[in-house]
C-alpha cells in the first residue's frame, strides 16, 4: 500500500471515532456474482477516514441505474463495462453524468478483457475516474484505488458544501442585512445559524445595549445584555436583561461574553460576535456543533456577516430613535411627531385639534439663567403636557421651545390651552411661571376632513406666528386668510432682512490644517444666525430661501464686511481666511465693484483672503467666469470649492485663475473601504498637483482617512477629525497656543 494513503486508512482495531460517522457508500455493478463476493471479502473490515465501507450491489446496467438513484450519496461505483450488452457500462455512465447530473460519484470501470477499454475521448467526456482490468485489482491495488476515489469524492463534495454554505450565507445576508429592527435581524440570523450548522436544540441570540466605541444614548446609558432572538420556548423573554432570567442557557451566554471567544463543548456551542463599534453578541445552542475545516471557514464568514449586520441594525435603531425622538424630553421630535400624528389622523377620522405651544421669551431665559436651566424648563413642560392631556394625545417637541400636541376633539381654544398649560413650575426650588403662546388648527375644513399632518402643522405655525406678533401669552386659531404663500415667504425674508439689520449674523471659523505638523494654516469663514427667538438657526434653514429669493447677494456682501471687521479687530489672525460666494452674486453686475469697495473701506488687502466658488456657480455662466477673472485681477485668491460634487469639468482648472482646489468630501468618505475611490482620488490629486494648484481636502473625519490622504501626498485638510467650525475666540486661542 502506498505511503500517501496511510493517513487515510484507519484499521478497525483503532476505534477512535468508529460508528460515529455514516459509512461510505460503495456501489458494485457487475453481472458476475464472484466479483461482488471478492470485492466484499477484500474490503470487509476497512475504515477510511473513520468511516466504514457500505457496499450495495446491482447485476445489470438498468438495475445499477436504479441503485444509484436509491443512493444519491454513493461515493464510488465499481462498474463493469460489459454486462447485458457490450456497452452497458458506458451507457450507465452517460445516464449518471447527463440524466442524473451527478458529477461527484467516482466511477471506476472494470472489465475482464483489456481489449474492452474505451477510447480516451470517452473516458474524458464521461469523467471516468479510473479504468482497471479485473485481474489488475489485487487487494492492495483495490485499497489504493478506492482510497484515491474517496479522497476525490470528499474533495468535490467539500467544495460543493462550501459553495452551498457560502451561497446560503450570501443569500441570507442579502435578506437579513436589510432588516432594520435588531429583533427582526436577530431572528433571521438565528434561523440561518440553525440551518447552516444543522442545529435542532434550543438556541438564543443575545446582544449588548451599548457599544464600547460608538454612540451612547443619554436616556439609556446603562450597559445591559438582552435577549434579541430565541427558540419558540424562550420567545417570551425577548428584550429582557439576561441577568433577570433564570435559565442555564443565559449563564452560558454570560460565560461566552466573559471569555470573548467561541466555545464548542459536548452540551453546548456558542459564538462570540463583536462589531466594529464594540457592540457584542452571543449565539448559544444547547448542542455540540461539529466544526470541520470547511465549516470553520464558513463560520468565520457567517460571524463576519452577522457582526456587520448587527452593527447595521444597532445603528439603525439608534439613528431611528435619534431621528424620531427628542433626547431631552423623551417626546417625539418633529419627524417622529409627523409620523405618529399622521398615522393617527388617517386611522381615526374624528375631529382633532393640533396645538403648537411656544414658550415666551425663552431665549432671554437661557441668556439669563443658562442652557441647563432652560433644559429643565423644557423637560418640566413636557411632563406637564403629558399629565394634562389623555393618553390618546400625540406629543412632540418640534424645535427649540415649540411643542406640538394632537388632541382628539377640540373643546378648548388656543387661548384656553395656553392658560391651562401656563402653570407655575418648581425648578431648583424656585417657582416659575412661563408664558405660552399657542397656535392651533383643526381637522374639520370646508373642503372636508384634513388627514395630512403637514397641512395642520403649517396652519398651526401660521396661527402661532400671528399670535406671537399680536397675542403673545395667549393663542390664535388658524384662519384661511393666513394660508397665502406669499405671506409665509414674506415672513422668512422679513426675518432675514431684520437679522441683517440687527447684526444677528456672525462668523465662525473652521481651521484648515497641515497634516504634517498639525498646524493651522488657514480658516474658512462660515455664516451663522443667532435668532432672538429661535436661537441658532442652522444655515440649511434659511440659506435655501435666501438663495431662492435672490437675496444671497446681500448676504455675501454682509459676510465680506463681517470678515473685514474681524480681520481688523483681530490682527493676530495672520493666516489666510476663505469665504464662499454664491452664483447669484457672480451674476450680479455690481458685485465685484462693491466687494472691492468693502475691502478698500476696511483697508484689508485682497490677498489676505481667498474667495471660494462652487462648480455649480460656473455652469452655463460665462458671466460668472468673467467675474472670477475680475476678482483675480483685483488681487483676490480664487478657490474652487466642492470640486467633484457637481458638474465637474477639468476645463475649469485651465480656464480659471485658480489658486486652490478644494476636493469635495464625497471623494473621502469611501477611500478606506473602496479601493476604486482611492484610485480615483489619487488620479485627481495627481492631475491637480501637476497644474501647481494648492489642494485642500475637506470632510476628513477619521484617522484612517487622514493616513491614506498623507500617503497620497495631501498636505492641507479640513474636517471634523481636526476641528469643527469654531467661535472666533476659540480660533484665536488656537492660533495663540500654536505660537506658544
Amino acid at each position: 500500500m502506498n505511503d500517501e494513503y496511510l493517513d487515510f486508512f484507519v484499521d478497525v482495531s483503532q476505534p477512535l471515532v468508529a460508528n460515529t460517522l455514516p459509512p461510505w457508500i460503495i456501489g458494485i455493478i457487475d453481472d458476475e456474482p464472484l466479483v461482488h463476493e471478492a470485492t466484499l471479502f477484500a474490503l470487509a473490515e476497512i475504515e477510511i477516514e473513520g468511516r466504514k465501507l457500505q457496499f450495495v450491489s446491482a447485476y445489470s446496467g438498468q438495475k445499477g441505474f436504479s441503485l444509484i438513484q436509491q443512493y444519491p450519496d454513493m461515493a464510488v461505483v465499481l462498474l463493469d463495462v460489459v454486462m447485458e450488452c457490450e456497452d452497458s457500462g458506458l451507457q450507465l455512465v452517460d445516464r449518471i453524468r447527463n440524466e442524473l447530473n451527478n458529477h461527484y460519484l467516482q466511477i471506476i470501470l472494470r472489465t475482464g478483457q483489456p481489449g474492452d477499454i474505451p477510447e480516451e475521448e470517452i473516458i474524458t467526456r464521461y469523467e471516468i475516474n479510473a479504468y482497471k482490468t479485473k485481474n489488475e485489482l489485487t487487494r492492495s491495488q483495490l485499497f489504493t484505488t478506492i482510497a484515491s476515489a474517496l479522497r476525490s469524492y470528499q474533495l468535490l463534495t467539500t467544495i460543493e458544501s462550501s459553495r452551498n454554505g457560502l451561497r446560503q450565507i450570501i443569500e441570507a445576508s442579502g435578506s437579513f442585512l436589510q432588516e432594520r429592527s435588531v429583533n427582526d435581524f436577530s431572528r433571521g440570523v438565528l434561523s440561518q445559524f440553525k440551518q447552516l450548522f444543522a442545529v435542532a436544540e434550543r438556541s438564543v441570540f443575545c446582544a449588548t445595549t451599548q457599544p464600547l466605541n460608538g454612540p451612547v444614548s443619554v436616556s439609556d446609558s446603562y450597559q445591559r445584555v438582552v435577549l434579541v432572538a430565541a427558540s419558540d420556548s424562550l420567545t417570551h423573554f425577548i428584550n429582557r436583561d439576561i441577568k433577570q432570567l433564570d435559565d442555564e442557557i443565559f449563564d452560558t451566554v454570560a460565560l461566552i461574553l466573559a471569555s470573548k471567544q467561541h466555545r464548542f463543548e459536548d452540551d453546548f456551542s456558542g459564538l462570540y460576535l463583536s462589531t466594529p463599534s464594540g457592540w457584542e453578541g452571543v449565539i448559544v445552542t444547547e448542542q455540540r456543533v461539529i466544526i470541520s475545516e470547511t465549516s470553520d471557514e464558513l463560520l468565520k464568514i457567517f460571524c463576519m456577516n452577522v457582526a456587520l449586520g448587527l452593527e447595521n441594525a444597532k445603528y439603525f435603531t439608534y439613528l431611528n430613535k435619534a431621528a424620531y425622538k427628542d433626547e431631552l424630553t423623551g417626546l417625539n421630535n418633529r419627524v417622529g411627531f409627523i409620523e405618529e400624528a399622521g398615522l393617527k389622523l388617517q386611522s381615526k377620522r374624528i375631529d382633532q385639534a393640533l396645538y403648537l405651544l411656544d414658550i415666551d421669551y425663552f431665549h432671554q431665559v437661557i441668556t439669563s439663567l443658562g442652557y441647563e436651566f432652560g433644559n429643565k424648563i423644557l423637560k418640566k413642560l413636557a411632563s406637564t403636557l403629558k399629565h394634562l392631556f389623555s393618553s390618546e394625545t400625540v406629543f412632540g417637541r418640534l424645535h427649540s421651545d415649540v411643542f406640538a400636541i394632537l388632541v382628539p376633539g377640540f373643546e378648548m381654544s388656543a387661548r384656553e390651552v395656553a392658560a391651562k398649560c401656563s402653570r407655575p413650575m418648581v425648578i431648583e426650588g424656585q417657582s416659575i411661571r412661563m408664558g405660552l403662546t399657542v397656535g392651533m388648527s383643526i381637522t374639520a375644513d370646508e373642503a372636508g376632513y384634513i388627514d395630512d399632518i403637514s397641512v395642520l402643522i403649517r396652519r398651526s405655525e401660521m396661527a402661532l406666528h400671528v399670535a406671537k406678533d399680536h397675542k403673545r401669552g395667549a393663542g390664535e386659531s388658524f384662519d384661511a386668510s393666513y394660508e397665502v404663500e406669499s405671506y409665509q415667504s414674506m415672513m422668512i425674508l422679513s426675518d432675514f432682512r431684520e437679522g441683517l439689520a440687527r447684526d444677528e449674523f456672525f462668523l465662525v471659523l473652521q481651521p484648515k490644517v497641515d497634516v504634517n505638523n498639525q498646524q493651522v494654516i488657514g480658516f474658512e469663514a462660515l455664516i451663522r444666525w443667532l435668532h432672538p427667538e429661535k436661537g441658532v438657526v442652522p444655515p440649511g434653514a434659511f440659506i435655501p430661501s435666501v438663495e431662492k429669493s435672490g437675496m444671497y447677494y446681500e448676504l455675501d456682501l454682509y459676510v465680506a464686511k463681517a470678515l473685514c471687521q474681524l480681520l481688523n479687530h483681530y490682527p493676530q489672525i495672520d493666516v489666510p481666511v476663505s469665504f464662499n460666494i454664491s452664483a447669484n452674486s457672480l451674476n450680479h453686475d455690481s458685485f465685484v465693484g462693491e466687494l472691492k469697495a468693502v475691502f478698500i473701506e476696511h483697508e484689508i488687502e485682497a490677498s489676505r483672503v481667498e474667495i471660494e466658488v462652487t462648480e455649480n456657480a460656473l455652469i452655463h455662466s460665462e458671466q460668472a467666469v468673467a467675474r472670477i477673472k475680475e476678482l483675480y485681477t483685483a488681487g483676490f485668491k480664487i478657490g474652487l470649492d466642492d470640486f467633484g460634487a457637481g458638474f465637474s469639468s477639468l476645463a475649469y482648472l485651465l480656464r480659471l485663475p485658480l489658486h486652490t482646489i478644494k476636493i469635495d468630501q464625497s471623494f473621502v468618505v469611501d477611500i478606506v473601504e473602496q479601493p476604486k475611490s482611492y484610485i480615483l482620488l489619487e488620479g485627481i490629486l495627481s492631475i491637480i498637483s501637476k497644474l501647481n494648484k494648492e489642494i485642500v481636502v475637506e470632510g476628513v473625519e477619521t484617522e484612517k482617512q487622514r493616513d491614506l490622504l498623507i500617503t497620497l501626498g495631501v498636505r492641507v485638510v479640513q474636517g471634523f477629525l481636526f476641528y469643527k467650525p469654531l467661535p472666533v475666540t476659540e480660533a484665536l486661542e488656537l492660533l495663540k497656543a500654536e505660537k506658544g
